[in-house]
């Protein structure tokens, strides 16, 4: 029964996540003149760029960010976006952005609804399962359990002190990662305020909802960022039915390939994933502003969402509507060459207005971020292996024990030449330059070296989140290739169907329409069969640093006992940030003096004390830090994260070492152990440190006065 109902529980968040996800959006999307289908689909991207706004305003004016906050905050963004569309209707915003001339062709109806809906809704199931079913059935603690990868403390963390502080700013985050200086460290926590919501929501608590949140996201997001690919490749020759069609298909093959996006939840690398899948969808909005002068204030809103969610994402929409102009839309101009500039230019110019905090942000940080200076190449790797991992999702971790996956590969491959057919040079392009990039992080491609690594560089060079780009070009041009084929097969079927009294009519008979359902739905339901097939390999991957190598049972043991004491949440707990053990905030909240495997801007106490643990009770200086910080307890788990971080400091030789390898062997006299399970233990400072207060002596009584 525990295992169902964690199953329960995740669904549930899943369901509150969607439509968190979308709808705030796509209302405000809707209210700015954009179609319902458009608005839904740009609905993520815009509620991400609400959330961006809106948290850095409440948090200059001191308003905490919680769900009524937000729903006020939501209601004053209809009212803009009302504003908005007034102003679309005065006499100089006619003039500005005429409504498009109508073409005659039919626009996006109920049967591109139900076919879209239909691939997004599978691909989207397909994605929450395999993600947190393993979690939720096999793993120690369940939806508790600890993911090992060591960026999800920060993620878990984060979630947890904005629901509990209220701060939600992205500009303010070095309060959570530093608790002693609370040094400026900008992070584009846009994702996380939007988690942070869903507490009183749901009901789960900080880890469940990192367990749950995260892949609910991506189910969301993954399906829709592939769907938008395969929709924009297939306008260059279908109808907008048949491209709902092919963008259904796309969206629910998705799912099937490892890298979307089980790698990236088994290495946390989530945000970033989010932000790139959003990409896609805005830069088709963006490619479309061009025809529609309307859609300019809210592809501006939702490219801000993306880059807010991640800049990662703003690399790729800038990469695909850059290689959009140049091979497609300069050549066929929808009104001429200058104009359609122009129009882009006032989107970007609007999206540099709104993504404000974000360039502030980055340039604060931009010392400790080096980014295009990352470098996870290994040696032994040729050029032609590299290409090929680049192109075909070889990349680690995949290529230990997933690559090479054939049938995925053929399909792509036959998806290209698709591609080559519908004459969507910029698509190809696209994949063509990620492939490229990708196989830079690889091996060196010698004088492409410098560039390919720039753009890879917002990706950190690293091969699994640049493979994950890739494998959204793959996926989409493999749901077109399929797509085609279904719509050539039903075609080929449909001019075979006894004739019936509307056959002379033009559009399709209702025969024909019963048939491409009837073939659609039986295509996806092999997509579902083939989900079965890569549901264990795939749930392998997502749920593979799950075994406790780093923070275990015994850990979570050690925090809750820890969270039983009765001044726990008064004090402050040292621990080694080597370690991990800042899981102990998000598992419990009680306030470790390191929340995060790094800080910024380490004070010199913070210095002195992690390195002097094995001081306490002996060293006046350090034993005045404890005092000043108020530390009351000491926790140690080894193993430290990385090996430099483990065994004797030797810092003439360059190695680290444990800080607290010295008090694990020898003790500390102002230490006293108070609880041990496996090598977690845990310390109490003693009166060494804390001298018990004096207890006052009552006054002697004055003796009697003897009576006269």
């Amino acid at each position: 029964m525990e295992g169902h109902g964690l199953m329960v529980l995740a669904a549930w968040v899943v369901i509150v996540t969607a439509l968190v996800l979308i709808l705030p959006g796509a209302f405000v999307g809707r209210r700015m003149s954009l179609p319902w289908p458009v608005a839904f689909a740009a609905g993520p991207a815009i509620t991400f760029a609400l959330v961006s706004v809106l948290t850095v305003l409440y948090s200059a004016v001191g308003f905490v960010w919680n769900p009524v906050s937000a729903l006020v905050g939501l209601l004053i963004a209809l009212v803009g976006a009302w504003i908005w569309s007034r102003l679309l209707q005065t006499g100089i915003g006619l003039r500005l952005a005429p409504a498009p001339a109508d073409t005659g062709e039919p626009g996006v109806g109920r049967t591109a609804i139900l076919r879209v809906a239909a691939g997004l809704g599978l691909g989207g199931v397909i994605i929450a399962v395999t993600c947190i079913r393993p979690v939720a059935k096999t793993a120690f603690a369940g939806l508790n359990n600890i993911s090992q990868v060591w960026d999800s403390l920060w993620h878990a963390s984060s979630l947890r002190w904005i629901n509990e502080t209220g701060i939600g700013s992205a500009m303010r985050m070095g309060e959570l990662m530093n608790y002693d200086t609370h040094g400026f460290n900008y992070y584009p926590n846009t994702w996380h305020a939007l988690g942070a919501l869903l507490f009183p929501l749901t009901g789960a608590n900080p880890v469940e909802m990192y367990n749950t949140y995260s892949p609910a996201v991506l189910a969301v997001t993954v399906p829709l960022g592939v769907a938008s690919l395969a929709y924009w490749f297939a306008r260059h020759r279908y109808d907008v039915d048949t491209s709902a069609l092919i963008a259904g298909v796309a969206g629910a093959v998705g799912a099937l390939f490892p890298s979307l996006p089980y790698v990236e939840v088994q290495l946390t690398s989530v945000p970033n994933a989010v932000g790139v899948s959003l990409a896609p969808a805005v830069a088709v909005l963006v490619i479309s502003v061009v025809r529609d002068r309307r859609r300019v204030g809210p592809a501006a809103l939702a490219v801000s969402g993306v880059t807010a969610t991640h800049p990662s994402g703003l690399i790729l929409l800038g990469v695909i509507v850059a290689l959009w102009w140049l091979l497609e839309g300069a050549w066929r101009p929808a009104a001429s060459r200058l104009a359609d500039l122009a129009t882009l230019a006032v989107t970007a110019a609007l999206t540099l207005v709104l993504i404000f905090p974000v360039v502030l942000g980055t340039i604060r940080v931009a010392d400790t971020n080096e980014l295009p200076f990352f470098d996870f190449r290994e040696d032994g790797i040729g050029v032609l292996d590299g290409l090929a991992q680049g192109a075909f999702n070889g990349t680690i971790p995949l290529n230990l024990d997933h690559y090479p996956n054939w049938p995925l590969i053929i399909v792509t491959v036959v998806g290209l030449a698709v591609l080559a057919w519908l004459r969507c040079w910029a698509g190809l392009a696209g994949w063509v330059v990620f492939a490229l990039v990708t196989t830079n992080a690889v091996v060196s491609l010698g004088p492409l070296s410098y560039p390919l690594g720039a753009i890879g560089g917002y990706f950190y060079n690293s091969p699994h989140r640049l493979t994950f780009v890739v494998a959204m070009f793959s996926a989409a041009a493999a749901g077109t290739a399929i797509g085609v084929a279904l719509v050539a097969v039903t075609r080929f079927l449909g001019r075979r169907l006894p004739p019936s009294g509307d056959d002379a009519a033009p559009a399709p008979t209702k025969k024909s329409r019963v048939l491409v359902a009837a073939t659609y739905v039986v295509l996806l339901a092999l997509i579902a069969g083939a989900a079965v097939v890569r549901y264990p390999p795939n749930a392998q991957i997502a749920s593979k640093e799950r075994g406790g190598k780093y923070i275990g049972p015994d850990d979570l043991v050690a925090y809750e006992w820890l969270a039983s004491q009765p001044d726990a949440y008064d004090v402050l707990v040292l621990n080694n940030l080597d370690q991990g053990t800042g899981w102990l905030y998000p598992v419990t909240g009680v306030t470790p003096l390191f929340p995060f495997y790094r800080a910024n801007e380490f004070s010199d106490r913070q210095r002195d004390l992690f390195w002097g643990a094995a001081k306490i009770g002996a060293d006046p200086a350090i034993d005045q830090i404890v005092r000043d910080l108020n530390v009351h307890y000491v926790i140690d788990s080894p193993p430290s994260y990385w090996e430099f971080q483990r065994g004797r400091p030797d810092p003439e030789n360059g190695h680290q070492g444990d800080p607290f390898l010295e008090l694990r062997e020898n003790g500390a006299p102002g230490l006293t152990e108070v609880f041990r399970q496996g090598e977690t233990v845990v310390y109490r400072v003693n009166e060494k440190v804390y001298p018990p207060a004096p207890v006052p002596v009552p006054p002697p009584a004055e003796a009697p006065v003897p009576a006269p």
